[in-house]
């Protein structure tokens, strides 16, 4: 007990001389921590639990429509991805002058990145929606699920235009610590999205019987709800937002720090695409069914993922309030809370999903064949959360305080370079098939958390200006 208690207790987390002001209760923290983290956590799950839903419906279409749906993830992501960067260079922004109290520069952040998404992705969607059986085949699509996963393509850009517009949103909001209208506005889009699935897919209620497609339509609109409760939020919403307040004239305050942190986030991004974009040839290759049992794989795998992310975007929103608060010492302790926290999240995850595992593949995989491959795989995923669990609250700490730039060269290294190194050689070198990508990818997470710690450790996060 005394051990356990000295191992979450804040006072041991930080030395003597870098105490700066009164620290907190333990249980003041973590419950303050808790308070930002789980709203995110369950969105995450939540969104996952809606894909799952999603997927057991154009499941019962076939396995070419799911090994469509599968294939349609990496260009998607690929397309959100300075979405998501900007998304991020937001978090920073906004925390750190949520910290020093400058309520219009935030405000003015808000309404500039809002303005400058619109602008570019309004000239990207148009161009994915043209040229979308070019980038399915390119991701790895065969002639058996090729026109399937082009149709399903063209209703995932107008989807993610919809989402790339509501991520400065989001980050907004993590940034000021306001977790819960995000999962509010997510949970009412998501059930949306389900709604119209069963109706659109399924052709219910005198609708047309649109199958996969139905799918892709049901998901932007979906987005596009989100989207209008999110941008209802940031006007006279909480904790000091309120964009009318901002300006929308593009200004040096904004531009420096988004393309300081928002290029090296968007370099990060690249990389880890690109390395997710091989191991997606590489698994295309295996074949349909190895396709198949992938998707199904990253989708149990996202239920935890993204409750990971929550807890490492509540990290990103506390390391950059303290920070312009003037308090690195309450920084560094809420870092450690939250690898702490982690640690014990992922360790209960990992024993569901080693218990569960059989049975989930049971309910969504009819072949015998596959269900042995998905047990297996789930196997490795299950330990592979330990490591990736405590990367991911790490990493979130950096990119809080704006230290992307380290997060953008491992992720060179590790994503791109050494990921689709080891999936090759663990897949086709040893044999191992679809389990030697999931091998690879537990290297990739396990040297991701040593390089975090290793960084938080040396303290050069804490200096960073933004």
């Amino acid at each position: 007990m005394t051990i356990l208690k000295n191992m979450f207790s804040v006072e041991p987390m930080i030395r003597p001389e870098q105490v700066q002001g009164e620290i907190p209760k333990s249980i003041a923290i973590y419950k303050d921590y808790w308070s930002v983290a789980w709203p995110a956590a369950i969105e995450g799950v939540f969104l996952n639990i809606m894909l799952l839903a999603d997927l057991a419906m154009v499941g019962t279409l076939g396995i070419k429509q799911v090994a469509a749906v599968g294939v349609v993830s990496q260009p998607r992501m690929i397309f959100q991805m300075l979405g998501m960067a900007v998304g991020v260079a937001v978090t920073a922004i906004v925390s750190r002058r949520k910290g020093e109290k400058d309520i219009v520069g935030m405000n003015s952040c808000i309404k500039q990145a809002l303005l400058l998404i619109t602008i570019i992705y309004t000239v990207l969607t148009f161009f994915a929606v043209l040229y979308s059986k070019e980038v399915v085949a390119f991701s790895g699509a065969n002639e058996e699920y090729l026109d399937y996963a082009s149709a399903y393509f063209r209703y995932i850009a107008v989807s993610s235009f919809f989402r790339v517009l509501f991520t400065p949103l989001v980050s907004a909001q993590i940034g000021v610590g306001n977790t819960k209208v995000v999962l509010y506005s997510n949970l009412i889009g998501n059930i949306v999205n389900v709604i119209l699935n069963y109706i659109l897919i399924f052709g219910k209620f005198g609708f047309p019987r649109m199958e996969i497609e139905g799918a892709g339509l049901a998901t932007a609109i979906g987005n596009a709800v989100i989207f209008a409760l999110l941008l209802k939020s940031v006007i006279k919403g909480k904790n000091d937002i309120n964009i009318l307040k901002g300006s929308a004239k593009f200004s040096s305050e904004f531009m420096k720090p988004l393309l300081n942190i928002g290029s090296s986030s968007f370099m990060e991004n690249i990389w880890e695409r690109v390395g997710l974009f091989i191991f997606a040839r590489m698994i295309a290759e295996l074949g349909t069914v190895a396709m198949g049992i992938h998707h199904y794989c990253i989708l149990l795998w996202d239920l935890y993922y993204y409750f990971g992310m929550g807890m490492g975007t509540a990290s990103s929103s506390f390391s950059g309030r303290k920070l312009g608060e003037g308090r690195k010492d309450l920084a560094i302790i809420y870092a450690k809370v939250a690898q702490r926290s982690g640690i014990v999240v992922s360790l209960i995850a990992c024993a569901i999903f080693i218990s569960t595992r059989e049975p989930l593949f049971s309910v969504f995989v009819a072949d015998p064949a596959g269900v042995k491959l998905g047990v297996a795989v789930m196997g490795i995923v299950a330990i592979l959360i330990i490591p990736q669990t405590y990367a991911q609250v790490s990493a979130g700490v950096l990119r809080g305080a704006g230290d992307n730039r380290f997060i953008a060269i491992y992720s060179l290294f590790v994503s791109a370079i050494l990921r689709p190194l080891a999936a090759y050689i663990f897949s086709f070198g040893f044999g191992l098939g679809l389990s030697g990508m999931w091998i690879a990818l537990l290297i990739d997470e396990t040297l991701k958390m040593v390089l975090t710690r290793i960084r938080i450790k040396k303290g050069i996060w804490l200096e960073i200006e933004v």
